[in-house]
């Protein structure tokens, strides 16, 4: 190792844990060009890539788990190098997700009709919260299944985090609702955090321009005609910037192991297993709803892959938004209002991993460890706490935190915060199944409304994606 401020503080590249580490990422990558070179199916590169990702992580925090170098230096060089391709391709995808957010939500309000704007809002909003209720009761199950415990999960929270959370708790629900309320739309439009505040400004602007378009429809045509033309320049940033996802896929998923280390996985496995197993059901009962409407659930999943492994990826659904939106629409037949209010709301309101299953599961577990009763009472309570707490949540990586924040101070717990530490150190690693479940969620939901609608385009949802390239 050489211990010198250039390579440990500027170069971050100080041992030979980190040498290697940057050179299999670079060999991950040339391996990549040269398969897509050789016109391999996007959807398998993108598996390859997730399946690389996994590999390099392991072998690299196996060879230097136990290496005082590694741990103290290389993790984090390695973490740095690897977020400079991972993290900088979700920062490009995060780019856009303002924009996307706010012209899809206008350009939904402009062109649907009146009455159907009022039928699309509450067949979202109902399709959105009653999968998350159901999420919510899957998170309950699964703690009981696993017959999980409270007190095998403590931990302290840094003090940084225990403030934040703190800060959260401390507000009552019309406060939480209000913060959604913006008062400044420049940071509004600078923040991926505040996504519901985002579409509030693009209601509001929507609604002037229903109103403009019969009072002074020539004064306000070259705006319409500006907005449409944004949407489709973003579309087209969107569409280059999603041929790199492989790459980033490979640095994200390697960096989530690496970081946080294979023995922090293994000493939560409980609760990893449990959640996954939660996720697992819910996709299941996906299936089931598919079934109900008449849609294959094969071809939905089929179709939904690539846009559920970015989100599986980057842990953002936020991120992932311009690839659900363009999926929905281009792959499956759903129409565009419907693809983009419910796609775009689902981001939101109602995330079936971070605001519905992981929040379900803490509020049981801290319940169990301060001795509250477990009656059904209860765990109706903990349902409807999830359920409306869910509304705003922002999807970006650390949502879960402000959704478990919101459900335990819902629950009469916000006091027990600082003691859960041991789960939220593991968040990474199962944020990536949350989102996942997030996004796939969302997409149910679009097909959902959509049928209910009679908007559904189920011969283009049955054509095979190869016919339609």
């Amino acid at each position: 190792m050489i211990n010198e401020p250039f390579f440990t503080q500027f170069l971050k590249v100080s041992n030979f844990y980190t040498i290697g580490a940057i050179f299999l990422l670079i060999v991950a990558i040339f391996f990549l060009k040269g398969l897509k070179n050789k016109k391999v199916n996007f959807s398998k590169r993108m598996i390859i890539a997730l399946v690389i990702g996994l590999g390099i992580g392991i072998i690299v925090d196996l060879i230097g788990g136990d290496s005082t170098t590694y741990l103290e230096f290389g993790r984090i060089e390695i973490s740095t190098w690897y977020g400079l391709i991972g993290t900088g391709f979700l920062k490009l995808v995060q780019l856009l997700a303002i924009p996307v957010v706010f012209l899809s939500i206008i350009k939904v309000v402009v062109d649907v009709q009146g009455e159907r704007l009022k039928t699309l809002t509450g067949k979202t909003f109902f399709s959105l919260l009653s999968t998350t209720a159901v999420s919510a009761a899957v998170g309950i199950l699964v703690v009981k299944l696993y017959n999980l415990k409270g007190a095998d999960f403590a931990g302290q929270l840094a003090e940084q985090k225990v403030e934040s959370m703190g800060n959260i708790a401390a507000q009552s629900f019309p406060e939480f609702f209000l913060n959604l309320i913006p008062n400044n739309i420049m940071a509004v439009m600078g923040d991926n955090g505040s996504i519901v505040s985002v579409v509030i400004v693009a209601a509001l602007f929507a609604s002037a321009i229903r109103f403009l378009q019969v009072k002074k429809p020539e004064q306000v045509a070259p705006f319409v005609t500006l907005l449409d033309s944004l949407k489709v320049t973003v579309n087209s940033v969107l569409t280059n910037i999603i041929k790199l996802m492989p790459y980033g896929v490979v640095a994200l998923v390697g960096n989530t192991i690496i970081s946080n280390g294979l023995n922090s996985i293994t000493g939560m496995l409980g609760f990893i297993l449990a959640l996954y197993t939660g996720v697992i059901i819910m996709l299941i009962i996906y299936v089931i709803i598919l079934l109900v409407l008449g849609v294959s659930p094969i071809i939905f999943y089929k179709k939904a892959f690539t846009t559920l492994l970015f989100a599986f990826s980057s842990r953002s659904s936020v991120g992932t938004l311009p690839y659900t939106l363009k999926t929905l629409e281009n792959d499956m037949g759903v129409s565009k209002e419907t693809s983009n209010f419910v796609g775009t709301l689902g981001t939101a309101v109602g995330m079936n991993g971070c605001a519905g299953v992981f929040p379900a599961m803490l509020g049981v577990l801290i319940a169990s460890a301060v001795g509250t009763e477990m009656t059904f009472s209860f765990y109706v309570l903990v349902i409807v706490v999830v359920t409306v707490g869910s509304i705003g949540i922002a999807g970006v990586p650390g949502t879960a935190t402000v959704a478990a924040t919101v459900t335990l101070n819902g629950l009469g717990y916000g006091h027990t915060i600082a003691s859960i530490g041991a789960i939220f150190g593991i968040d990474p690693i199962i944020d990536m199944g949350r989102t996942m479940l997030n996004v796939a969620g969302s997409m149910v939901s679009a097909i959902m409304v959509d049928k209910w609608e009679g908007t559904f385009d189920k011969e283009a949802f049955s054509q095979s994606i190869e016919t339609k390239e």
